[in-house]
């Protein structure tokens, strides 16, 4: 049993100050998925969702559970896919499905299918949140397009095949998924869902789920947008409704800021950071990538290119070092029993390139 006087994991994080830049995971794209209630420790268990589990996994795809609304029906199932498009990262395209309550296993599957046969071959990596993801890929739409600049969701493919769309691209909105998977992390269980249940309406278009564990839960309350792919860390009411109508100091914000999902690697992540800190929220409207230029013993040093909507372009470059190693100890543990750690990413020599 967990000892009562031992902190909490995010009381941990917070007493050390441990700062969650560069911590949001890589991923080719998310399916946020009705999966009914009770969650096992690993989403993946479920039986919905353990048999497409792999598949999901090599194409790059995150799965998160949302929890049933209890006033309405099982069925059909809601699920939202987010699929990386080529090129330098601005937001996931966004499609609406339906899908019969028999046959999620059977959707999951397809956006897997979808999402590998776009896939370039690339080095897969685990990123803090625990699931492997890709680099340099270049998904299938929903309809199986390669490389398409619109959503192509409705076009006849494997999704299609098997699930109803509803919407797609704008028309999809905008998705705030808070963390609130008790069975992972209690932190998260309780701090999270004492949030979500508290959330207001967030404005035309913007749908707020509780979802399953979306990685560094020691952050939290914790909570991922899409498609913007960004997730963030040490959230309360006024942080997290700030976050989703940019109106939260720009400084505030980024000491919050987990990073981009839709971005290369932690380092990259990282720099991305202090470019939102240093152009504003604005930053997050530009399409971005990153590039480790070089890799020594001072660091690696970042190149970090955004075009803005107008066309004109900003570029950084940054080294990120580790600052420390810091242990990740299971919620409601003694910090002495941590089995793994993480490193905290720092950034120096930020500047416009």
């Amino acid at each position: 049993m967990n000892d009562p006087t031992v902190p909490r994991c995010s009381g941990f994080a917070r007493s050390e100050d441990l700062d969650p830049a560069g911590t949001a995971g890589s991923y080719q794209g998310y399916v946020a998925v009705d999966v009914p209630l009770p969650w096992p420790r690993e989403l993946t268990e479920h039986p919905d969702v353990a048999a497409a589990a792999p598949a999901l996994a090599a194409a790059g795809l995150r799965v998160q559970g949302i929890v049933l609304d209890p006033a309405s029906s099982s069925e059909p199932r809601r699920m939202v896919t987010f699929l990386r498009p080529d090129g330098p990262f601005h937001r996931y395209r966004t499609a609406v499905w339906t899908v019969p309550g028999t046959g999620v296993g059977e959707a999951l599957s397809a956006v897997a299918v979808a999402g590998a046969a776009g896939a370039v071959a690339g080095p897969a990596r685990r990123a803090d949140a625990g699931a492997p993801g890709a680099t340099d890929s270049e998904p299938l739409d929903a309809g199986g397009t390669p490389g398409a600049t619109g959503t192509g969701a409705s076009d006849a493919g494997p999704v299609a095949r098997v699930a109803t769309l509803v919407a797609e691209g704008d028309a999809a909105g905008r998705h705030v998924l808070v963390c609130t998977h008790g069975a992972r992390d209690a932190c998260c269980g309780s701090l999270g869902t004492r949030l979500a249940t508290v959330l207001p309406g967030l404005g035309a278009g913007v749908h707020v789920w509780r979802t399953s564990h979306t990685g560094g839960h020691r952050f939290a309350p914790t909570a991922l947008l899409l498609p913007e792919g960004t997730a963030w860390a040490y959230l309360d009411l006024d942080t997290l409704v700030g976050i989703a109508d940019r109106s939260l100091d720009i400084g505030e914000a980024a000491r919050r800021y987990r990073g981009c999902a839709g971005l290369d690697g932690p380092e990259v992540q990282a720099a991305d950071r202090e470019a939102l800190r240093a152009v504003g929220w604005s930053w997050l409207d530009h399409h971005r990538s990153g590039t480790v230029v070089e890799r020594s013993v001072a660091g690696a040093r970042i190149r970090l290119d955004g075009i803005a909507p107008d066309g004109s372009r900003t570029s950084f470059e940054a080294t990120v070092e580790v600052a420390r190693l810091v242990p990740v100890p299971d919620c409601g543990k003694p910090v002495s029993e941590a089995r793994k750690s993480r490193p905290e990413l720092r950034v120096r020599e930020f500047a416009a390139a």
